[in-house]
């Protein structure tokens, strides 16, 4: 009997051996099955956490380029009015180049020295002239221009700083 006994004992032993394997392979898969569910959940979290900070972001996108469309419409008017006296300054310039031209041509066309030495003259003086007027008109319109930047850039930070805490 004791031999009977012996083969009974390795006969259950085997069987709770695919029993216990069953058991740890269940419990593995029931594991894995938390683990990915615990993970889909955090990926469902942070999905929804950057929906909102999405939607955060567009607003201070909107709101950025809103100050930049506002900071651009200021800008404009400056810029064009510089832009006008450039211009008005290039004209300037063109016609005393063309009354400067037409002296020169004048004075290298006289024959006599003491007439054409007087026109010479004449044209240098009125380059000079030509020369200090267009340092004064740059200068005036540079100096302008700072201005313009100063009180733009002036106006422009204490918007930003007045709506800077709001969004805080």
């Amino acid at each position: 009997m004791k031999t009977g006994s012996a083969k009974e004992k390795q006969d259950n032993h085997g069987q709770t051996r695919p029993m216990s394997n069953m058991a740890d392979t269940a419990m593995k898969s029931y594991e894995q099955a938390i683990r990915t569910s615990f993970k889909l959940q955090e990926e469902a979290g942070r999905w929804w956490t950057s929906m909102f900070h999405q939607a955060n972001l567009a607003q201070d996108w909107q709101r950025r380029l809103s100050t930049m469309t506002g900071m651009a419409n200021n800008m404009m008017p400056l810029a064009q009015r510089r832009m006008e006296e450039v211009m008005d300054l290039m004209e300037k310039n063109s016609r005393t180049s063309a009354e400067l031209l037409k002296k020169a041509v004048d004075a290298a066309q006289t024959p006599a020295l003491a007439e054409s030495q007087a026109k010479w003259m004449e044209f240098w003086t009125s380059s000079m002239g030509a020369v200090r007027s267009n340092t004064e008109a740059v200068s005036q319109i540079s100096s302008k221009a700072i201005d313009s930047w100063i009180d733009f850039v002036r106006k422009n930070s204490e918007v930003t700083e007045v709506r800077a805490p709001k969004s805080l």
